[in-house]
Formats: structure tokens, sequence, C-alpha cells
């Protein structure tokens, strides 16, 4: 919705001011605005000490939400908490530093006009300025309007016109005759009309020429369109040197067709403003409101109508000297002083003005309005500006039924009128009731009986003419009740100051405390919603699900505490509270979830607090407005109160800087290596609420999301790596909801030498060619210690084999050459033959076995074997222990037979022998198998006999003494196979050789 600038007339001139009809009109509201007076509004000021300019003369607001003012000393631009001065870059300075008027323009630009002549524009930032070279009349610019089709600028040498590209002067040939133009206005209908030293000049919509001039009229700004509470246009204002008063028409200015409104003390006028609800604001000797306009006037005699409001120094204004009046989209009026700034914002809690200034019990009044008891009077409020007397005699309790009304005193407890307007009997109280005689609560049964809480008195009842003691509730009816509730169903409930609850159900009294569920402290609270019995106070709020209480959570915590009033709305259960004024979701209320607590407090307009011994303070009136008391009176809460909170506007960045040099925001920045700090400094306006705006920033290519930024207006970001980056960040109202991100701002880290690519590739291949020299340094130790060990082994193989050929092989072949000579000198008798025969196998198989010696010694001499062929060794050994024992052993070869390493044919050659001679020698074994297995890479051999087997334990450990099996199982780990044998007692054994082609030869 479009700002309404006031009018300044800061001359001394008999000037008139008149509101125009075709000054530029905000579209027509759906409803009509909610008049607050000035004691109603929120009133803020700045001064000096709060870094406001003084002598601000001109206000703005500009589409993106700033406010912006004018001074003799400069441009400024505000948020809602922070005031800037606008310092173009040089190359766009402004021409002047003294600002006389400023105009939003609908594209979200501002015009500026100099005091010293010249106009400027500003928008993203950008300045353009012009003057009288580009067409601009000399001297002060005074007013601007806009239309659709440029801007009209009104000074002290003339008017000029902007088309979008160029001013342009416009005199004589367009029908202005005048010398000057003291003021410019642009009607919706396209109308423009123009106030000089000759009259006013008027071009129609249409028309290339202004006609006229009508009357004398010569004043600044003189015209304003005031507005109805509806948001219609509303009649025309003139303010002039007698005063401010209503006319007609334009034309008819000079009539006196109505009362004056405002009566001029001296030929300096000021300013005046019409708001959105129909008031109408001016200065004289402070501000001044008059609330209905179109039905006041001024009685003789004096200089205000009657009801208009004043609001000065006194009271809190920044300054005595108002320059300025403007109102923004909002509804806040804004006054600039020769001092300062004040806002004036219509909150959404309206305070009630008039005598109850103070904690009231309340009641919805018949039609419209509350009926209040302040504990010495009952009233009757029906709007936020005045309050009634009613006749009852005091008040201090007071409830209600569908056609009577109970006011209690200490005179007794009146029956009135459901209005509170007659007396329709009194009920006299029982003796000694109370040791102070006060009443503190009253509650009207379904039944009719009237229950009364006396104050150190306990609980009472009346019925039937007399009054008795409620002797079945707590301690005999002598504990006092701190709230008392009727339910729909009849029932009485009580609740006291120690956390406990009492039902009334009949005859029938339940009490409910701490292990019923019941933690509110002192319990000031009981109402109803949607059937269910809430009871609430100091600690908490609690829901009876029909056995016991169920706490009830909310967010924040604190919207719980201190409750002493309720109201029930479609969908909302109100609460009064210590927080301020909470509403919460009806249909959430049984749910196990924490409820989502919505909080108005003094930001809102809420004057003054609860107490916890004050209870009934809050009621939903018949017209649908929620009304509530504090220690600062009543107050009430519209139905629009409940509307989400606007949409924040788009942050703007406007400070950036890099290990402390600024740099301008906006473009992007090129920054030089390894910046060890920078900080974006941003700010959204919030003219209405800014301590409500929360923040939220993202620096992509660093942060992985949305960083709470919280209420501060500055991020910073240390040792960001070379690369780009981009800045954006969004403003969160009090709802949590954001509202558009700002323009993205780019960053680009350039790299220094070491981070540059090639170089990290240089380093990396130097790197990797340090690893490579490292790597063939430990190769070639490595193949050095193995070379070493080799010759170790080599030379201890040489060492064993000469050792074993001086010894052992030398022995036997002596032990050899003895027996043979042994043999040849032996008779040839038959027996003697026979044994000769067994000699010479003896000898031959001696000799086998040196030969096999010899190999063996060259092999340690050697180190690794050739390759050979396993399959005739294996067949030539199972041949030769067949025939050593007289058995039939079968050999089977199986798939593509081929060399292999010597040590693995060694190694299956020595387990083959060991197990056949353990099949021949031990296990007496008749039926014995070999079978040679080849794969790729595996070599298997495998052996069966049906001997007599052998024990699982001797399988796996062998026999004490008895080296074979631990020897086989050696060599076959050695080889890098593995060895499985099975067998049993009785059973015959079966052993699984596996030896890889590829496994290490022996050490």
């Amino acid at each position: 919705m479009p700002s309404f600038p006031s009018i300044r007339l800061p001359h001394r001139l008999a000037a008139l001011l008149l509101t125009l009809l075709f000054a530029a009109a905000a579209p027509a509201a759906t409803s009509a605005a909610p008049d607050h007076a000035i004691a109603q509004r929120e009133h803020t000021a700045w001064t000096a000490r709060n870094g406001a300019p003084d002598d601000i003369g001109a206000i703005a607001q500009t589409s993106d939400g700033w406010l912006w003012l004018g001074t003799a000393r400069g441009l400024y631009r505000f948020d809602g908490k922070r005031f800037a001065p606008v310092r173009p870059a040089p190359s766009q300075r402004f021409p002047d530093t003294d600002v006389y008027v400023l105009q939003a323009d609908p594209a979200g630009g501002l015009w500026i006009g100099w005091r010293m002549g010249g106009i400027s524009h500003l928008r993203d930032g950008v300045v353009r300025n012009w003057g009288v070279e580009d067409g601009l009349p000399r001297g002060s610019i005074w007013g601007f309007a806009v239309d659709g089709a440029g801007v009209w600028a009104a000074g002290l040498d003339g008017l000029a016109w902007y088309d979008g590209h160029r001013w342009k002067r416009v005199g004589p040939e367009q029908g202005f005759k005048a010398r000057k133009a003291s003021s410019v206005f642009v009607g919706t209908d396209g109308t423009v009309a123009v106030l000089s030293e000759q009259g006013l000049y008027v071009r129609a919509p249409g028309e290339k020429r202004f006609s006229g001039p009508v009357g004398k009229l010569d004043a600044r700004q003189p015209f304003l369109q005031g507005r109805n509470a509806d948001g219609s246009p509303g009649p025309i204002y003139l303010l002039e040197k007698r005063g401010i008063r209503i006319v007609d028409s334009v034309q008819d200015y000079e009539r006196l067709s109505h009362p004056w409104i405002h009566r001029q003390r001296d030929p300096v006028t000021g300013s005046m403003l019409a708001d959105r609800a129909g008031g109408l604001w001016y200065d004289d000797e402070g501000l001044r409101r008059v609330a209905n306009p179109l039905g006041s006037a001024v009685p003789p005699g004096r200089h205000h109508a009657d009801g208009a409001e004043s609001f000065g120094v006194a009271q809190g204004l920044s300054g005595a000297t108002i320059q300025c009046l403007f109102e923004d989209r909002e509804g806040t009026v804004w006054v600039g002083t020769d001092m300062g700034l004040d806002r004036f914002r219509a909150t959404r809690l309206v305070h009630v003005r008039g005598e109850i200034r103070n904690w009231a019990t309340l009641l919805p009044a018949p039609g419209a309005g509350v009926l209040a008891s302040d504990g010495s009077q009952t009233w009757r409020v029906e709007n936020a500006h005045a309050t009634l007397a009613l006749p009852a005699k005091s008040g201090d309790a007071m409830t209600a039924g569908e056609d009577v009304l109970l006011v209690g005193g200490i005179a007794g407890i009146e029956r009135r009128s459901r209005d509170g307007a007659r007396l329709l009997g009194t009920i006299a109280l029982p003796p000694q009731f109370s040791p102070v005689g006060k009443i503190h609560a009253l509650a009207l049964q379904g039944d009719g009986s009237v229950w009364m809480a006396a104050i150190g008195g306990g609980a009472w009842r009346y019925g039937g003419g007399s009054w008795e003691r409620a002797a079945m509730l707590p301690q005999e009816g002598k504990k006092t009740p701190l709230s008392m509730l009727a339910d729909r169903r009849g029932r009485m409930w009580f609740g006291y100051i120690d956390n406990e609850v009492a039902l009334l159900d009949g005859d029938q009294v339940r009490t409910f405390g701490k292990d019923q569920g019941l933690a509110v402290g002192k319990v000031a609270l009981l109402t109803q919603a949607d059937g269910d019995v809430l009871a609430g106070g100091a600690d908490g709020l609690a829901r009876f699900d029909g056995k016991r209480f169920v706490a009830l959570r909310a967010e924040p915590a604190a919207a719980l505490t201190g409750l002493t009033g309720a109201a029930v709305t479609a969908d909302s259960l109100w609460l009064n509270g210590a927080a301020g004024v909470v509403r919460l979701d009806r249909r959430a209320l049984a749910g196990p979830g924490v409820l989502a607590a919505r909080v108005f407090d003094e930001r809102d307009g809420l004057r003054g607090r609860t107490s916890i011994l004050h209870v009934g303070t809050m009621t939903l009136a018949a017209d649908g407005r929620l009304w509530l008391s504090t220690s600062a009176g009543i107050s009430w809460l519209g139905a629009t109160a409940t509307a989400p909170q606007a949409l924040p506007y788009q942050p703007s960045l406007l400070a950036l800087e890099a290990d402390g040099k600024a740099y301008a925001p906006g473009r992007p920045l090129d920054l030089p290596p390894r910046p060890a700090r920078i900080s974006f400094g941003y700010a959204s306006p919030a003219l209405s609420a800014a301590e409500r705006l929360r923040y939220r920033y993202r620096l992509e290519g660093y942060d992985q999301g949305w960083q709470d930024g919280g209420a501060a207006t500055e991020a910073s970001y240390t040792g960001l790596a070379p690369g780009a980056y981009r800045f954006v960040v969004q403003a969160m109202n009090g709802d949590g909801v954001p509202g558009p991100a700002s323009a993205p701002m780019l960053v680009r880290v350039a790299p220094s030498l070491t981070q540059t690519t090639w170089f990290k590739a240089g380093c990396a291949l130097l790197a990797a060619a340090v690893l490579w020299a490292l790597y063939s340094y430990r190769l070639h130790v490595q193949a050095r210690r193995l070379l070493a060990i080799e010759r170790t082994r080599q030379a201890e193989r040489e060492r064993i084999a000469r050792e074993l050929h001086d010894t052992l092989l030398q022995g036997v072949q002596g032990l050899i050459f003895v027996v043979d000579a042994a043999v040849q000198s032996t008779a040839q008798s038959a027996e003697q033959e026979r044994l000769r025969g067994r000699l010479d196998a003896a000898l031959v198989r001696a000799r086998a076995l040196v030969a096999e010696a010899r190999d063996r010694v060259h092999g340690l001499r050697a180190g690794e074997r050739a390759m050979l062929d396993v399959a005739p060794m294996l067949a030539a050994l199972a041949a030769r222990i067949g025939t050593e024992y007289d058995r039939d052993i079968r050999f089977e070869v199986k798939g593509d037979a081929h060399p292999v390493a010597g040590h693995l044919a060694d190694t299956c050659c020595r387990i083959a022998e060991e197990a056949l001679l353990n099949a021949c020698r031990h296990a007496a074994a008749r039926d014995i198998g070999l079978e040679l297995t080849y794969t790729p890479d595996m070599l298997v051999l495998a052996i069966g006999d049906d001997g007599a087997g052998i024990d699982g334990e001797v399988a796996k450990t062998g026999r004490p003494g008895h080296w074979g099996l631990a020897g086989m199982h050696e060599r076959a780990v050695l080889a890098g196979g593995s060895l499985e044998l099975l067998s049993a007692p009785g059973q015959g054994t079966r052993l699984l050789l596996r030896l890889p082609l590829g496994g290490h030869g022996p050490a």
C-alpha cells in the first residue's frame, strides 16, 4: 500500500493547506482500519543519543521498505534500529547536503530535491544528478509529483517535467505563466495541479496545456487528500495561516463551507497528515490528532476541536519543533523534529483510556464491550476510548448468568440486570464471612446456587435463601479457593493456592494434587475448552482427562506460567499470563506433543503485568474482541491480531570489509590471496518490529547450509581458501518465516603462489619422485639384506654339506665297502647265498641312500633345485616300498602332469614316504593307494589305506617321542601348503596334501 507523506509549510506565509482530491490515493481497504489514539500507540523517540540525525525535514519510504530521512546534513537511511548516512561513491556524489524534499517512485527509486538547487535520483546504490544545465529550474526544489509518464518538479524558479530520459522546463508555451511553482500534485485521473504566486494552474487529463490561474493561493504543499476508516477517499483538508478546515473541492478552496478543525495561533503553518483510520494529525505546540475530523469543530475562543489529543516534549516527543509527518505502509506514523525522529506504532493490543488503571475482573457485556470490576467500582467499556461507571455500589468480585449479573462487595451481593444498569435485589452476606471483609471470587452454579470465596473465610454456598459453609470441601470449607468454575455438567471446581483442585459432583468430592498429575502451583485459572476442564496457575497448565490431570507443554515454556485468565474462540485457547497474551491451537490441546504458543507481549502493545492473586482477567466479547486486564488497566485484541506476521523485506548488503579494508558492496569482489578475515554487513528494514527480526546467512562454496545469525547484522569468515563464493542472507519474522533472500554477493579469492594448481601439481610430482626414490632405496636395502641373508644361508648350507660329506657320507660309504668286502668273502652255501642276496639288496639300498644324500648335499650348496617331474618319483617310491613290504600299492595320476619346483617335489615325496611306511609298518594295511592330481595352481596328493587307523588325538599331535606326523605337518606348512589327516581306530587313514604351485621354498 502506498505511503502518505505529510504536508510541510515551514515558511511564514498566509498559506493554505488542502488535501487534494487527486493526490496519490491508496487502494480501498476491505475492512475499516482500527482507530488508535496517540496514547494507545507505542511511542519511540530517537535522538542524537541513539544515533539519529537532527533537523529532519523530509521522510519517505521506498518499495524495498527502507525509511529515508532528509536533513540539513544529508540523506539518512533507517531500518528500524540503525541510522546510516548515505554516502555515494566519489564519482556519484550528491550536489548538496541540505535535503528539502523526498519522493519515492513506484519503481523503487528515491527522488531528492536539494535546498540549494538540483535533483538527484537514488536506486540500488546508483545515483544520478541533474542541474540547471540539464533543464532544471534554478534554486530550491520544493516538491515532486509522480505520474504514469514521468515526474514533475516544482521549485523556486518554476516547473519541470522528466519524461524518463531528460528534464524539460514547463512554461508559457504549456500554459504555465508563473515565475515559480510552489507545489505540484498529480491526481489518480492524471490531472496535474500547480500552485504558484499567481494562484492554482490545472492541466486536465488528456490536455497538453495548463489552465488558470484560479484564486490567489500560493503555498508549498497545501493539499492533502483525507481517507475514511474503510480506506475510501475522504474529505479534502486545507491548511492555511488561519488553521485547518475541510473544503468541498479544490476550485472552491477559498469558500468557508465547513467549520474549522484547528485555528492557527500564528502565521507559521506546520504539517498535517491524514492517517488510514481517518484521523487527522497536525502540529501546534506539539503533536495533535483529531480522531473524527468530519464531526469536529473548534469551539469559539479555542484553538482545537473537542477531543483533540496532544503529545509534546513533556510526553516524550524528541523535539519541540515538528518539521514533517509521514505514515508508512504498515500504518505507523513518523514525526521528524528539530532534535530527532519519533514513531507512533499502532499495536495489536489496544489499551483502553479511562478510569481503570489496575487489575479488574472481566465479563462480556450484552451486545458489545465488557463489564469490568476493579475492586471499587463496576464499569462498562464498549470501545477503546472511554469507560462508563455503573451504579453498582462496589466491585470486589463479579459473575454472571444468562440474565443476571452478580456484583459482590462489603455491602453484599447485588443482583442486577445483565447489563448492570438495574438493581434486581441484594443478597446479604453471612456474619463474619471474612476476617478482612473482602470477597475474592463469585461463581453461579447451574442450579442457581451462588458460590463465594471469601478472603480468609473459605468457601460459602448460597441457596434456598441462606448461606452455608461448604463443609464437604477441603478443611471443611475453611480453605479459601483462589479460583472457581461451574462447568457445563453442573459440577463445581475449586482451585487452591497449594496446587490442589477439588471437584464437587453432587454430594461427592474428589481432590487432585501432585499424585494425580497436577503441577501448576497456585491454581488461579479454571476454565473449559471443548468440554475439557483446564487448570492453570503460577507454574503451568494441565488438562483433566476424566480421571487425572495431564500436564501440557508449550514452546516457549514460559508461555504457560502465571496464568490468571482464559478465553476460547473458534480455533484458539487464549491465556493471560506472566509472558503476556498467549494463543494455543485448540485442536492440539488433547495431543501428546509440545504446543506451539504465540505470545503477544509489550512489543505488541501490552502494558502492565498479571498477578496470580487477581483472577478472571480475560474474556471474549460478543463482537469477537478479546479483552484482558493487567496492572495497567484493560486492553483489547482484535480479530486481525491472529493474522500471520508480514514477511520481512529483502535484506540489503550494506558493508563489505576484508582485512580492515572496506569495499563497495553489490559488485563482484576479487580479493588477494589468503584473506585473514572477511565481514559482510547487512540489514532488512523492519520499521515496526525490528527487535523481532532474525537473520540466517550462507556463504555458498563454504557453508553446507544456512547459518543462524540471530539478531546480528554482520557475518564474518576467516581463512577462506582460493575459489569463488556467493554470500546470501535472509530475514525471518517473529514467527520464524523467512522473507526473500538478498541478491547474491560474489567474492573471488585469488590463490597465492603455493595455492596455484600448477604449484600443487609440481609438489605432487616432486613428492611422487621422492616417494619413488625412497621406495627404490628401500628395495635396494631390502635386496642387499636378502642377499646377505641368502649368502648366510648358502654358507650354512655349504657348511652342513661339508659336514655331511665329511662325516655321514664318508662313514656310510666306508661301511658299504666293508659290508661289500664281507659279502664278497662269504662262502657259497645255499643259506649263505640267501643271506648274500639280502645283503646285496641292503647294499643297493645303501648306495641309493648315499646317492640321495649326495644330491641333498649338492642341493644345499646350489640353493633351489631345478624343476622336477614328481609323478615318476612317487611311482618309484610306491614300487620300492611295496617291494620291501610285500604290498601292492596303487598309484594314479589325474590332470595334466608337468614339472614342479624341486622343493615341492621333495616335500611331496617325503610326506608320501612317511605315510606309506606308517601304513606298512604300524597300521598293517593291505590296501594302499596314492592319487596325484594336477590343477592350474595346486598339486594335490591323496593317500589312503585300510589299516588299523590312528586315534584322533594322536592324529593331531603325534605320539610322544615320535616325530613322523609332526614332521609331515611341518614340511607341508614350510612348502606353503596344508596337510589334512582323517583317521579313526579300525577305520583306516586318509591323508590329503595340498601344495600351491607358487609356494615358497624351504628356508
